[in-house]
């Protein structure tokens, strides 16, 4: 007797396969659509924003070309007059030199200044843009550069391919946070004016995005030896590429740790990763330097020391002394608000000084700046030194046009004599060589010549500490790091001196902000609607306190080590270039850096905002009794109407290049909704059973 077949076994297999099936397909053709999305989007910024326009793009092409058209590999300082000729009458023919009220020589036998020269960076993205350069040689200077920008074009979209597998790493192959990441960096109109222009920053956001990719596969199915040639792999592209990606080396060994025994040994994994931050941080920094002043790394002690001379305080600066082989100085930075309040007046300085052994010295000075770009100091003073304490003061006239200022001490070259300052004072009005009565232990107020004074030198008698960097990593990073423009010691200082520097530190925020959403054309077109950004500014805490509040309600069943990772890929690139502009305090004129420093931690960006926006969504989907299709709708919505709203602005800007091209915008505004209509239509969560499936279990 032969045994009956079982049809609901065959019927549930079928049912699967089916499922199966259907969500690849699903999962698929919403690639497509964003993929297709984000190429109209690239296409539609190309003719809306001028050639040139984008960040040091002039710069970025020539070394592209240099690579395509030289024998060699080009080196820092070479150039090509002739093809600089070239792009010269291109910059003009486009507007790219009247908006910065330069007006270049391009018959002249001297270089022709096109921008920012990039030759000498990581090579990965010229030999990339270089390669169609290579069938060109001659063509119109135009065709070319748009020949290179089609190698970011093609970059940008493996981006966003990167992420949407990566996201298969971290979230169920079904969750809507898979599509949605994807779709807001196909949408973000500044990630995508900046992805397809001429410039390294689009090697290095895909290589950063190629490792989390990789290093979030280790840490998910364990060890194997084609994932680790693959994250090996991609940390070659990130060194290849671009400084802003080279945070992934310091997240390789928590990828390493992680990956043994996935999921295994949480508390124990994430336990020793708190202590080594702990110990690392007591090997790098130490307590006990002023606070507000700047020390260069060459000094081998600190310049802060309690003694019972000090006329003002029991602290006092300490210069010189065993062990220091050469001169240097100590500096603060005077907040620019403080500057330009005392535009044309006279201020006095003052400060008491002694040493060990008589000697005489410069006294300290003041540095300013002016909106002209040119610096104007204050007269030196040879000052005679004795063992005995003795004030001295001084009277500065402001330049009516100052725009920021410094006070330096400096310091010659010394072996065992040690010089002491305390009591610095510098405030507005002239003042007696009579000391001052200070009315707290800081020094910020007191009364001279009977009169009251604020000080406009914080921290003048070295009463408050802060952190800094032990002396061996000051000079590691003077050795290798401040070469390149970065500055550790100085950043670190200018943090933790908040009443001096943070009116730096929030207009780098306010510029990274704008820069991140929604400013084209290398930050030279914001969206000037305060309503916009006030907007922007609350979608973008709703999506962080949304994206908490959904920790804290899953904290059970999250894999903290991925968390944890993904954490540090965010903080890490963010407050580089946050910082970034920091090293160029000494110069006072700091840079105010953009987003597309901290692009390499686009895709987390993207995560976190994007996966608390559902949070809320869900929430409201739940009272509100709407479906997911309004709620896909909703999301894709907003980002479409940010980036009609960036694409306006940008066309209100340069609407005289956009004559001829109407027609093909509109066209691609039409194939933009088509794709954004083929998103809503597929992006739902799969039910429990399609009808299709109903079908097949009703064999059984």
């Amino acid at each position: 007797m032969q045994p009956r077949p079982n049809f609901q076994a065959s019927a549930q297999s079928i049912n699967s396969a089916i499922t199966s099936l259907r969500g690849i397909w699903r999962r698929q053709h919403i690639l497509i659509s964003i993929l297709f999305l984000g190429l109209l989007q690239g296409i539609i910024y190309a003719i809306i924003i001028p050639p040139w326009w984008h960040y040091d793009e002039p710069g970025h092409f020539e070394y592209a070309w240099l690579v395509a058209n030289l024998p060699t590999w080009p080196k820092a300082g070479q150039y090509n007059q002739e093809m600089r000729r070239e792009v010269g009458n291109s910059l003009m023919k486009f507007g790219w030199y009247q908006i910065r009220n330069f007006h270049p020589d391009l018959s002249g036998s001297g270089p022709i200044v096109i921008g920012v020269p990039q030759v000498g960076d990581p090579p990965g993205y010229y030999f990339l843009a270089s390669l169609p350069l290579r069938f060109l040689h001659g063509a119109d200077i135009l065709v070319q550069y748009y020949a290179a920008r089609s190698i970011s074009f093609m970059l940008y979209l493996l981006t966003i391919l990167a992420a949407w597998y990566a996201l298969g790493e971290v979230v169920p192959i079904n969750h809507p946070l898979r599509w949605m990441v994807p779709a807001f960096l196909a949408l973000l109109p500044a990630f995508v004016d900046t992805m397809t222009a001429v410039n390294n920053d689009v090697s290095a956001v895909l290589a950063a995005s190629f490792f989390l990719w990789a290093g979030l596969r280790l840490m998910k199915r364990g060890y194997s030896v084609g994932r680790i040639i693959f994250l090996a792999f991609t940390l070659v592209l990130c060194y290849l590429s671009k400084n802003t990606s080279w945070f992934a080396f310091l997240l390789t060994p928590f990828v390493l740790v992680f990956a043994i025994r996935p999921g295994k040994f949480m508390r124990i994994k994430l336990g020793l990763t708190a202590i080594i931050f702990l110990l690392t941080g007591f090997a790098i920094l130490q307590w006990g330097s002023p606070l507000a002043w700047y020390q260069t790394p060459s000094m081998s002690s600190l310049p802060r020391v309690e003694t019972t001379a000090s006329p003002a305080s029991n602290y006092a600066f300490q210069i010189g002394g065993a062990g220091t082989d050469s001169g240097g100085q100590v500096l603060q930075f005077i907040p620019p608000q403080d500057v330009q309040s005392l535009q044309g007046q006279t201020v006095t300085l003052g400060f008491w000084i002694w040493a060990d052994h008589d000697m005489q010295l410069g006294s300290p000075f003041v540095s300013f700046l002016t909106d002209q770009n040119s610096f104007v100091n204050s007269p030196p003073v040879q000052l005679d030194v004795t063992s005995q304490p003795i004030f001295h003061r001084q009277t500065i006239s402001v330049p009516s046009n100052a725009a920021n200022a410094a006070i330096y001490i400096q310091y010659p070259s010394l072996s065992t004599n040690r010089i002491y300052f305390n009591g610095t004072v510098l405030t507005a009005g002239e003042f007696s060589g009579n000391p001052p009565q200070f009315m707290d232990p800081n020094g910020t107020t007191g009364r001279w010549d009977d009169y009251p004074f604020q000080n406009l030198i914080r921290n003048g008698s070295a009463q408050q500490a802060d952190f800094r960097f032990r002396p061996w990593l000051d000079r590691l990073t003077t050795r290798h790091l401040s070469i390149r423009g970065f500055n550790p010691p100085l950043i670190l200082a200018t943090i933790q001196d908040w009443p001096g520097t943070g009116w730096y530190y929030q207009e780098s925020f306010s510029t990274m902000f704008r820069t991140f959403w929604a400013s084209l054309a290398g930050d030279k077109v914001p969206i000037p609607w305060r309503p916009v950004n006030l907007l922007l500014t609350l979608i973008t805490i709703l999506g962080i306190g949304g994206t908490i509040l959904a920790l804290w309600s899953k904290r059970k069943s999250i894999r903290w080590d991925i968390v944890f990772v993904l954490g540090l890929a965010l903080v890490i690139p963010w407050v580089v270039a946050w910082t970034r502009g920091a090293s160029d305090f000494e110069r006072l004129r700091p840079l105010y850096p953009w987003a597309r420093y901290a692009y390499p931690a686009i895709w987390p960006t993207a995560l976190l905002l994007c996966a608390g926006w559902l949070e809320l969504l869900e929430f409201f989907k739940a009272r509100l009794k709407f479906t997911d299709r309004a709620q896909n709708a909703i999301f894709l919505s907003v980002m479409f109407a940010l980036s009609g709203i960036a694409a306006f602005d940008s066309v209100q800007a340069f609407v005289h290049g956009l004559r001829d091209h109407w027609i093909l915008l509109t066209v691609l505004l039409f194939l933009e909704a088509a794709a954004l209509l083929i998103i809503v239509q597929l992006a739902r969560r799969p039910q429990k059973a399609n009808s299709a499936a109903k079908d097949v279990s009703q064999l059984s």
